[in-house]
């Protein structure tokens, strides 16, 4: 059980492209900006346009839709296992009912988005980032995080599920051979116990 929820948990972690994408970008930027000491807050539209140089926004938006539609894709499948008797104007219906609930996708999330820059950088830390991902360099950099991602999730990922499998199987081993400790030093206890148990009715009889 344990190995199981170890190893679930660890490729989500190393293949959630969005997080993955968020994180390489924004450790490379404000790494190279937070020397500036400047303590003006930026402005939202420094925020936006910092990711949207980052590819924040297009990453997000893509897979927020790439979501959704799979929830859509859900549904229908559930609603032809129900009845599989369907015709296609059915489904045409039924994914019209659908579409009256529209997508939502980066604009929807944008508030607290950019409330979270604004507290952590300054002015002089997005607009360097804005510089930096406007460069050759930082395109470069950006044009290549696919690939990264890809070749991350192959071999650092695989050494993760390995790591892990391997800690939480030495946990198991050692909580095993904890375990037989206790149950070991508690013999005597219970011998003990059992050997009052049987003097008891001697020393009722005495009295």
């Amino acid at each position: 059980m344990v190995c199981r929820l170890i190893r679930g948990l660890a490729c989500r972690l190393v293949s959630h492209p969005v997080v993955l994408l968020v994180l390489l970008t924004a450790m490379c930027g404000v790494s190279a900006a937070q020397v500036a000491l400047d303590p003006t807050p930026p402005s939202r539209a420094q925020v936006l346009q910092l990711m949207s140089a980052m590819g924040v926004q297009q990453s997000l938006d893509a897979s927020l839709k790439s979501t959704q539609n799979k929830l859509k894709n859900a549904a229908r499948a559930s609603f032809l296992k129900k009845y599989p008797e369907a015709d296609a104007a059915t489904v045409k219906k039924l994914d019209d009912v659908f579409d009256t609930t529209p997508l939502f996708g980066f604009e929807s999330l944008t508030e607290p988005l950019v409330a979270a820059y604004q507290k952590n950088l300054s002015a002089t830390d997005v607009q360097a980032g804005i510089d930096f991902y406007n460069s050759e360099p930082g395109k470069r950099l950006l044009a290549k995080l696919p690939a990264i991602q890809r070749e991350a999730n192959e071999t650092g990922g695989k050494l993760v599920q390995e790591k892990l499998a391997a800690y939480s199987e030495e946990l198991e081993r050692k909580l095993a051979a904890f375990q037989a400790e206790m149950d070991k030093n508690a013999q005597p206890d219970e011998k003990s116990k059992a050997a009052d148990g049987k003097s008891n009715p001697t020393d009722q009889k005495s009295k």
